[in-house]
């Protein structure tokens, strides 16, 4: 990998860290003792950034103390195997001081990114907000899938069938919002259908994602005859309480 992009793989002791940025990209449970590390080290770069996006600049604390500027750039985008991510476009949330936060915006600039500032005490909630975005939502797409496959439709079909219309939604929702992009049988009050879904979703995994979400939907989203709907939701939750018992 690092011969591929014109570098040099090394470890941390034998790292020479001749550089003016030193941008850390490890798992958030190594932060720490990797800043522990450094900070021992007798000769270390002006600033130090870490990606992760849950914890804050705080994580370098050990740098911090040693007078290295410290802070976090964190990508919003999703990293998977096999598919090399573009971040043309992408967004960085960037933190920590002063000089810190400069670098981190050269560093989004210099790849085609924008960037913003997040609160120190704001980056697990931030980052929360990026779970929902990506694996979550890959998770929702999952269990959508698995529905689709029991109705009868064949593996070979079943996501090109799900594409036209997730794209189609995700668009409505970046342009317009969840509310104006709200469709189906939540949104015309159709108690029975619903009642429909539920019954035969039966005691499926799926069937505890489509509650949850059916459930946030009567609270935030505009579903016409609300109180029967959440009155079909505490039926069925208590029908499940009652199997698993």
């Amino acid at each position: 990998m690092a011969r591929s992009v014109g570098a040099a793989a090394a470890t941390l002791p034998d790292a020479k860290l001749a550089c003016d940025v030193l941008w850390l990209a490890v798992p958030d449970d190594a932060v720490e003792d990797v800043s522990r590390t450094l900070a021992s080290r007798a000769e270390l770069p002006p600033v130090i950034l870490h990606a992760s996006g849950a914890l804050s600049s705080r994580a370098l604390a050990a740098l911090a103390e040693r007078g290295i500027q410290t802070g976090s750039a964190h990508p919003m985008m999703t990293f998977v195997a096999g598919e090399p991510p573009s971040l043309q476009g992408a967004w960085f949330a960037v933190e920590g001081s002063a000089a810190a936060v400069r670098a981190a915006r050269v560093i989004a600039r210099k790849l085609g990114a924008h960037s913003f500032t997040v609160e120190p005490g704001s980056k697990i909630l931030y980052h929360a907000f990026g779970a929902m975005l990506s694996p979550m939502l890959a998770t929702e797409l999952e269990a959508a899938e698995r529905v689709g496959l029991r109705a009868g439709i064949s593996a070979k079909d079943v996501r090109s069938i799900m594409e036209p219309i997730v794209l189609r939604t995700v668009k409505n929702v970046l342009r317009n919002g969840a509310g104006k992009s709200f469709s189906g049988p939540l949104a015309r009050g159709d108690v029975r259908t619903i009642a429909g879904h539920l019954e035969s979703l039966g005691n499926s995994p799926e069937a505890l994602v489509y509650r949850a979400l059916t459930e946030y939907a009567t609270e935030m989203l505009p579903v016409k005859h609300s109180d029967e709907m959440k009155k079909l939701l505490r039926a069925a939750r208590t029908r499940k309480t009652r199997v698993k018992k």
